[in-house]
């Protein structure tokens, strides 16, 4: 099997790896490093603009970021190279903050991915585990079997977007052209979060942890864009610790890895 390049986001100049404060990142790293024929490299705004992403299959935002400052750490032109690497074939996986920044919801976001986003107003909800539902049909693509047949999941959700498709599995033609794919959802929220220290009212929304406004909307969603593979989740799939199995079979759906293997 050739070996898959991953290019994860860092804001930091220096691309010391997320910084001291992201912990999501380091342990996503951990991960991937462990992995046989996955290799791991970090790009900052500066370095993604200079290399266009060159011998990269797969470039992931992990979470525990600020979007705002991931979006302007990009810049346009880096923003556009990302498009452009997507629509040519190449993978994005975007967790949490960089689910958000998948979408098209904001202008000047990354607009790989054509949903809706519930309840942006409250989105600052903090978080804690929560359980998640798999839809098998959409799943199995991504997923080997002892994560499908295992029908619910605990993941740590940290105020990631609630995302909602619209499209009813259908493209106009407009749509279409601007290189959108079909959403397929590969997980829902399947119950409301016990928030902790709720009566912080300053950075939680704790009477939005109701079914009305997290159960059934979509937590991870697979689709494409241009000839590229696309997959965001709005949890932290790298927490708890029995999940972290995912985070590779992601990297290999999202790069496409079969086409890989052909060449061989």
């Amino acid at each position: 099997m050739n070996s898959i390049t991953v290019a994860i986001f860092d804001v930091d100049n220096e691309g010391v790896l997320a910084g001291p404060q992201n912990k999501s990142a380091r342990v996503i790293h951990a991960i991937l490093k462990a992995e046989t024929n996955i290799e791991t490299i970090i790009v900052t705004g500066k370095k993604l603009r200079q290399s266009r992403l060159d011998g990269i299959n797969v470039f992931m935002i992990p979470g525990g970021g600020v979007m705002l400052y991931q979006q302007w750490a990009l810049g346009v032109r880096g923003r556009k190279i990302v498009r452009d690497f997507v629509r040519q074939g190449g993978g994005y996986f975007g967790i949490c903050s960089g689910a958000f920044l998948a979408t098209n919801a904001r202008f000047g976001w990354l607009a790989l991915v054509d949903v809706k986003l519930h309840d942006m107003k409250h989105q600052n909800r903090g978080g804690g585990l929560i359980s998640v539902k798999l839809n098998a049909a959409h799943a199995e693509e991504v997923f080997s079997s002892q994560w499908v047949l295992k029908d619910t999941l605990p993941m740590l959700y940290w105020q990631g977007p609630l995302m909602v498709d619209q499209t009813g599995g259908k493209l106009t033609e407009s749509k279409r052209k601007a290189g959108f794919g079909i959403i397929k959802e590969v997980a829902s929220f399947s119950s409301v979060i016990a928030p902790e220290d709720s009566e912080n009212e300053r950075i939680r929304f704790p009477e939005y942890f109701s079914d009305e406004h997290m159960s059934g909307h979509a937590a991870c969603i697979q689709t494409t864009y241009g000839k590229g593979r696309v997959f965001v989740s709005s949890p932290h799939l790298e927490l708890p610790a029995e999940n972290r199995g995912m985070i590779p079979e992601i990297i290999r759906w999202t790069a496409q890895v079969e086409t890989l293997c052909e060449a061989l």
